[in-house]
């Protein structure tokens, strides 16, 4: 530009004309900037109202006391189309405290897992949206719209998950442990002197058993 007007490289350039085109390049520029921070930080709210509401109901899986927590599961059960009264057999055998404990952490862990999966898409639907300004569409519209359905999708999967989950539950039987058997002694008979040796010895002179006395009675008599 300089060489163009033939201006030289040391002398300052005075002309309003170019002052005041570089000052509208640049409160463009700054225009754009202020936009695309607006935007994210819009993008950012519609997550941060997500992630309100999910954690609230996380936080009430996780701090509620036991009877609050049973109220709270025998709720999404009926909701679900689950029988409640399954579920307070097996509490009843496993034993109140220690089954709730159980379904805590259970529900914790599924919240966890679908609450990864909700930011993936979310992120997935971002990039998504963006192509539809060249389609006349508000990407931001499109993006609060759809996440919110994404959203909705996300708790009615959780607590379909849960009930399904809980309704599964098999209470496993401890193995009944065979009590050793006590056989009453048998008394043993004596032997007397001249009966038959329980060695079974025969003698090979007449053929008849051996009498104990001449066998292993002068071992064991």
């Amino acid at each position: 530009l300089m060489e163009i007007l033939k201006i030289p490289e040391d002398e300052p350039i005075e002309s309003k004309w170019i002052s005041r085109a570089i000052d509208d390049a640049q409160a463009k520029v700054e225009g754009f900037n202020f936009d695309a921070r607006s935007h994210l930080l819009e993008y950012d709210d519609v997550m941060n109202k997500h992630r309100e509401i999910f954690y609230k109901k996380r936080r009430e899986i996780l701090e509620n006391p036991s009877p609050a927590l049973k109220e709270k599961i025998l709720e999404i059960l009926e909701k679900a189309g689950f029988s409640q009264k399954d579920f307070e057999a097996k509490e009843k055998e496993v034993g109140s405290e220690k089954f709730l404990e159980a379904i805590r952490g259970l529900c914790l862990k599924i919240f966890d897992f679908y609450w990864i999966s909700h930011l993936e898409e979310m992120e997935h639907l971002r990039d998504k949206v963006s192509l539809r300004a060249y389609g006349q569409l508000d990407p931001l519209v499109e993006y609060k719209n759809e996440g919110f359905k994404l959203f909705r999708n996300l708790l009615s999967a959780i607590e379909l998950t849960i009930a399904q989950t809980i309704s599964k539950i098999q209470i496993a039987k401890e193995p009944i442990r065979p009590q050793p058997v006590v056989l009453p002694s048998i008394p043993k008979k004596k032997v007397g002197r001249n009966d038959p040796c329980p060695c079974g010895k025969i003698n090979s002179k007449t053929g008849k058993p051996m009498k104990y006395k001449k066998c292993c009675w002068p071992k064991y008599g």
